[in-house]
Formats: structure tokens, sequence, C-alpha cells
């Protein structure tokens, strides 16, 4: 049971980036007894090994090397949470539950620990503009301890801190960070080798969706564009951008953000009474979102469709994006945003009773 407890603790520590010395001083041991345990010349006392499993966050069983049945246990967590985001189940208290019940076993643990923020945000969400608001800030704690070792979450920390109103917090997070310039995708693409085809194009869909995420927030938050033929023009050239690269080849995920960018141009339209512009706009945004739902239910259903561009600048990009999820909610929101004029056409359409009706 002992021989593998010394490689377990180099393991775990290397994960964590911990040097022998900050383990030795956690543990009230010297260096020296730390170097011997990863060497395997001698062991741990018993007496220190709850301490040990303590320091790293893992379970006693874990430091002896039985992990199927914490992995097994995890992954039933990680499955419940998954399943409850990709159908949007509403209530979020259950799977909220289930997932401190997995961090009281295996405290510390990183696939939990996301889940858990993503599920506190969803539930802080519905009392969004409460202060305090303690589901954002046990969020936030919670993106923060993860971002020490994985910067992909740094997103959604400063999404929650400007929830919270904590702008200070977020701007300083914000610009520790890398300028664009210096992002994976942009210095990947400029690797003169076999693979540049590959990585420009994943760049350049990659720049494309964070266009459209920046623009649309823009345009909601400016009193002049959110009501004005200029901000229609801006919201109608960005999609003219993504016609023109996607070429007529499959949008894939990104009818996600063309679903959002046309529920944007839908809003502004009604608001400026081009009635006729606005409910074209609906339709587009209907039928990205019914688009991207069959890719969604392909994926549900075991049977993900290969993402394969055919645009000349896209042929051999597969990137890693943060797809913002086309929910029901997000088109009865603009719905509910139109003047009865059109909401009234809009409800004699029958494609689009399933949606409206879950009013």
């Amino acid at each position: 049971m002992q021989v593998n407890i010394g490689e377990k603790i180099k393991e775990l520590r290397k994960r964590d980036k911990r040097k022998q010395d900050d383990l030795a001083n956690a543990l009230g041991v010297t260096a020296q007894a730390v170097s011997r345990w990863e060497a395997g010349t001698c062991y741990p006392d018993m007496g220190l090994i709850p301490a040990i499993a303590n320091y790293f966050h893992v379970s006693i069983d874990s430091l002896f090397g039985y992990n199927n049945d914490r992995e097994c246990k995890i992954q039933e967590c990680v499955k419940a949470a998954d399943q409850f985001f990709t159908q949007n189940n509403g209530d979020p208290s259950e799977i909220i539950a289930i997932l401190r019940r997995g961090l009281e076993e295996f405290p510390g643990e990183p696939k939990l620990q996301i889940r858990l923020a993503s599920a506190l945000v969803s539930q802080g969400w519905n009392s969004y503009g409460n202060k305090p608001n303690p589901q954002l800030e046990e969020a936030a704690a919670l993106y923060e301890q993860l971002s020490e070792n994985d910067a992909s979450v740094i997103p959604s920390l400063i999404t929650v801190y400007s929830q919270m109103g904590a702008f200070d917090k977020a701007e300083e997070k914000a610009k520790s960070q890398s300028p664009i310039r210096q992002s994976r995708e942009i210095l990947l693409a400029s690797i003169q080798g076999d693979t540049l085809s590959k990585y420009q194009g994943d760049a350049i869909l990659s720049l494309l969706h964070e266009l459209e995420f920046l623009i649309n927030n823009a345009i909601a938050g400016n009193e002049k564009l959110k009501a004005s033929k200029e901000g229609l023009r801006i919201l109608s050239a960005v999609r003219e951008l993504y016609d023109a690269i996607f070429d007529g080849s499959d949008l894939s995920f990104c009818h996600s953000d063309l679903c959002m960018l046309s529920l944007r141009a839908c809003r502004v339209a009604a608001a400026i009474k081009e009635n006729e512009q606005a409910l074209s706009y609906w339709e587009l945004a209907y039928h990205h979102f019914s688009e991207y739902q069959k890719l969604m239910a392909e994926g549900r259903a075991g049977t993900p469709r290969e993402v394969h561009f055919t645009a000349p600048l896209l042929a051999d990009a597969k990137p890693d994006l943060c797809v913002v999820n086309c929910y029901p909610e997000y088109l009865i929101t603009a719905f509910e945003k139109l003047p009865a004029k059109l909401q009234a056409k809009l409800k004699r359409d029958p494609r689009y009773n399933a949606i409206l009706t879950k009013q």
C-alpha cells in the first residue's frame, strides 16, 4: 500500500506547483524528509497522512492510489451538472446541493468547483441587482481560486465581478492578462509551418466570435446606437462579415453567434419602427436558433456532427471556442421587448408557438 505514496506525493506537488520546502513547512518536517518520501527510501508517519491529503485537497484513498471509486463519484457529479447545464433545467438548487456534497467528499476538486461556480452564477442571476449577492460572491471566490492554475476561467471571473458591481476587481484582473497580440490564437497563427492554415483559421474564427460578442454588448449598452439606423448598420456589417468569411459553408456552432446578433438587430430595427426589418431579423434569429439546437441534440444523442468548414479561410480550422448557448429564453426576452403589433404577428406564426408559449 505504501509503495506508491512517495510517487503520488511528488505527482501532486508538481501538479500544484509546490516545492518540497513548501510541503515540509506545512507539515512541520524537513525538506530532506519529503525528498526521502518521494525517492521511496522511507515513508511518512501514518499520523501525517491526513495532513498530506488535506494539503493537496485529495482523499486519503487517492493519496494511496485508490482512484477508481473517487473518479466514479466525481464523474457522477460532473454528469449530473453537465446534464443540467445542457438542458437548462431552471432552478439550479438541486445541482448545487449535489456539487456541494461532492466537494465535501473531495475538497478542492477543480471539475466540481468550476461547475459549482457556474451553477451559483445561474442562481445569483435570478436575484441580479441585489446587494450583497452571496451566490455571485461565492462564485467569484471559486473562480479566483481556480484561476491560479486555469486561465480559462478568467473571462467568467471578470463577468461575475462585473455583475457584482466589483468593477475595480474586474479591471485589475483583466489588466493583468496578456494583450490580444500575445494571445494563444494569434501566436499560433504566426508559426510558418505545416499547421499555418489551421491556426490562421482558428484565429479568424476566434476573433470573429469575440467581435460579435463585443459589438452586440456595446450596442446594447449605448443609448444612441441601440435605437438608431447607425446601430443597425453596424450589426448588418458584422453579419455581412460572417457571410463573407463562411462563404456559404456550414456555420456549425457559429449559428449561436448569428442568433444573438440577429436578435439584437431585431430589437434595434423595432426601436426605430423598421417593422419589416425587425421581422426579417427575427426570422434569421429563429433559423440560427433552430440549427444550433439540432447540433446540441446530436451531441446529447452521442452523434455530434464533425466540424468541417469548406470556406477557403476556414478549411483547416478546428477552433476551441467558448460559445454562448442559444436558450429559448433569449428569444422570449427579445420578443417581450418588441412592440405589441409585432408580437401579435409573431404569435400568429405556428413555428414560434413552442418557444413563445413558454412565457
